[in-house]
């Protein structure tokens, strides 16, 4: 074993020993909670220690450059599908087809081909191990989604979904960038607040604690936890992943518009997804996370609800904010583990009626 590996075994126990006594601190009464954190300190300053000699042996920067190596995709063979899926071509953010292309259209230029291609590089870095695989084993070596399955001993189902999550992933990133434009006013000025709430490569929980702070409401990240009733290591957590996704982007400039939360004292957390322009669906799978409607979750529920009333995936994926694909498969799983909605008195509104009423109760005092 080379001193690298020995000091890396070594920083790995001393981890693990951290993880165990953060873990038991959870559960130790007050005395015993001091010690163990005495503890947890006294392994953090060794691993500090280990790691200014794994540093030295291994510098950073050469550890980044082999990440980023690893992270890298060859995009060239993949880019037609890319683009096609999306039903745009190459070099046009007006929606055009490659078959207008082929056919003659004239295309407006918004875009150059060698943009889109870095763009689609930079969204290939934020692909999951088992996404760039099977991306490249299938754009780039040529092989069938049933030789990759058989290849990783998985189901062709899952070698589709992967790819299919990876390119989503990838679009996230080049939409991402192409709204830096649109809210950029070119006097040095940026529309943080309209480019948050629509920027694909966040989560909606990343969205909504970035335009709280960005309202300048919450003093502390404290108060912003007690606001969302949310674990302040939730928050910090989220924030910072956040800040790393909108860096790497690159928007810049100096606020031109801020969200606008009326009555922060008396908000709670319902009215405040309402007022960042949460989905529906975020509203009922995070503002009612501990609420159950005939057993089921409320999110659960408000799907098995309109399945039942007959609404299509399409139609219940526009109402609540979600992707016609994931409602589809929430149909399915509604179906297979027999979730059905009670007999209660919303169960017997008509879905016209009830998604009134529910946008009555959901918008109410906004």
């Amino acid at each position: 074993m080379t001193p690298l590996e020995d000091l890396r075994e070594q920083a790995a126990k001393l981890k693990g020993r951290v993880r165990d006594y953060q873990e038991a601190a959870k559960r130790a009464a007050p005395q015993e909670r001091a010690a163990l954190k005495a503890k947890i300190t006294a392994y953090r300053a060794a691993l500090r220690d280990i790691q200014v000699q794994i540093d030295h042996l291994d510098p950073p920067e050469q550890r980044k450059d082999r990440r980023v190596q690893t992270r890298r995709l060859d995009i060239g063979a993949m880019s037609f599908d890319f683009f096609e899926r999306t039903n745009a071509a190459w070099s046009d953010l007006e929606g055009h087809s490659w078959a207008q292309v082929e056919a003659g259209d004239t295309v407006e230029l918004g875009t150059s081909m060698e943009q889109l291609q870095q763009w689609m590089a930079e969204g290939s870095q934020r692909l999951t191990r088992r996404q760039r695989l099977y991306l490249d084993a299938y754009y780039n070596d040529g092989l069938s989604m049933e030789t990759i399955a058989e290849q990783y001993g998985v189901g062709v189902s899952t070698v589709s979904r992967v790819i299919r999550n990876g390119l989503d992933r990838m679009q996230a990133w080049v939409d991402s960038k192409r709204l830096i434009e649109e809210c950029a006013d070119g006097q040095g000025g940026f529309d943080w607040a309209r480019y948050l709430a629509r920027v694909p490569a966040l989560t909606d929980r990343q969205r909504e604690l970035m335009l709280l702070v960005l309202s300048q409401w919450p003093k502390t990240r404290q108060e912003l936890a007690d606001k969302l009733e949310l674990d302040q290591s939730t928050v910090v957590r989220t924030l910072q992943l956040a800040g790393r996704t909108i860096r790497r982007l690159g928007p810049s400039g100096e606020p031109v518009t801020r969200p606008e939360i009326r009555d922060w004292e008396g908000a709670d957390t319902c009215s405040l997804a309402l007022q960042t322009g949460m989905p529906l669906y975020f509203y009922y799978r995070y503002c009612f996370r501990g609420e159950r409607v005939g057993g089921v979750s409320r999110y659960n529920y408000e799907l098995a609800r309109r399945r039942a009333a007959g609404i299509s995936p399409e139609e219940a994926a526009q109402e609540l904010g979600l992707k016609p694909k994931t409602v589809r498969s929430a149909y399915s799983r509604i179906k297979r583990l027999g979730i059905a909605v009670g007999d209660t008195v919303k169960d017997r509104l008509d879905p016209e009626t009830y998604v009134k009423l529910q946008r009555m109760v959901t918008h109410a005092g906004t």
